[in-house]
């Protein structure tokens, strides 16, 4: 095994064990939130403002499973840089090659057996005495060829070896690439999940105070409309809803026909939400393309449901239901049935 292979082997198993004991810290930064309070949610509704310290209590877990998070998240991206620099580096040539030589060594040793072939079997002593030189010269030329034929074997083998291994390395370094990306993407990630937690607490807490929660900085001109009130918006920030979502193109979850893509875009204002989606599914006949758009004001609940119309003018109704993860949203649509018409889809669907 190559310097450069160990190398690269040693850089990923050091990788692996930093991530190791980081991830364990975060993970356990994570249990600690979610056992601070887990029936904190539902005890909201009915609650006073005893219930405060408690939210503030558990808003603090959060905050540091976010930190550990963002902290692990970008760690592990600047490992990865570090690994990502060692594997751009273009190793050595490779051994040359020994043709040229063994040619040359072919082109003495037919000259020698021609001149033992001019000589012949000449009594004449001095003749018999060169004839024995160039007998001598051409075993020692029969053992270099054999010799320069070996090398070459090793130099090639040696080459195609090199070959294989930068075709390795090449894919290592697509792959580490890829990865780099998406750590960019979960820091990023890490980031917004945090304060859209430390918003969501917060307004927990102003609930329970019997305040009304504090404004955020408006970047728009203000609206007529008044926001509704906290009773009536979702347990969950809306953030877990709105957005641009997309199924993923690989691993994707379903349940019934199979998603050859999904685009879904929830916008919301006011407590009002208005979307829209657009697929394509895997069927074997009929229209696999399904086009609607919906809307409707955002409820008290987890889950939410709205009736929806597509573009040929079926009802029907969307539910948008969070998933376990902060960037998942799992989908279940319904329409009236038509011939040739996808009517129905459950997929779980990825932020982007």
């Amino acid at each position: 095994m190559s310097r450069a292979r160990n190398a690269v082997i040693a850089a990923a198993v050091s990788l692996c064990a930093f991530a190791a004991v980081s991830r364990e810290a975060y993970r356990d930064a994570y249990k600690a939130w979610r056992q601070a309070d887990p029936t904190l949610e539902r005890e909201v509704a009915g609650a006073g403002p005893a219930l405060a310290a408690d939210i503030d209590r558990v808003a603090n877990q959060a905050e540091k499973y976010a930190s550990a998070r963002s902290v692990f998240v970008s760690q592990s991206e600047a490992e990865q840089q570090r690994l990502l620099a060692f594997l751009q580096q273009e190793p050595p040539a490779g051994l040359p090659g020994g043709s040229g030589a063994s040619r040359i060594v072919g082109v003495e040793a037919a000259a020698v057996r021609h001149s033992l072939d001019v000589y012949g079997n000449d009594p004449d002593r001095g003749i018999q005495l060169a004839r024995s030189l160039l007998n001598r010269e051409n075993l020692a030329l029969g053992a270099l060829a054999g010799l320069l034929a070996d090398a070459q074997k090793t130099a090639d083998q040696a080459r195609a070896a090199g070959e294989s291994e930068q075709q390795a390395r090449r894919r290592a370094l697509a792959l580490w690439r890829e990865s780099s990306a998406i750590a960019n993407q979960q820091i990023a990630e890490a980031s917004q999940e945090g304060t859209a937690w430390a918003d969501y607490y917060r307004m927990l807490s102003d609930a329970v105070r019997g305040a009304a929660p504090a404004a955020p900085v408006p970047t728009l001109a203000p609206t007529a409309e008044p926001r509704p009130p906290a009773s009536a918006r979702p347990p969950l920030p809306l953030s877990r809803y709105v957005g641009a979502w997309v199924f993923p193109a690989a691993n994707g979850l379903f349940h019934g026909p199979e998603p050859e893509f999904v685009d879904l875009v929830v916008h919301e204002e006011n407590g009002h939400a208005d979307g829209s989606l657009f697929a394509r599914f895997k069927v074997s006949s009929g229209d696999p393309v399904i086009r609607f758009d919906f809307a409707g004001d955002f409820q008290p609940a987890r889950n939410q449901v709205f009736p929806l119309q597509t573009s040929d003018g079926a009802s029907g109704t969307i539910e948008l239901i969070p998933g376990a993860a902060f960037n998942l949203l799992e989908i279940n649509f319904q329409t009236e049935p038509r011939p040739g018409k996808i009517h129905q889809g459950n997929a779980v669907l990825i932020k982007k």
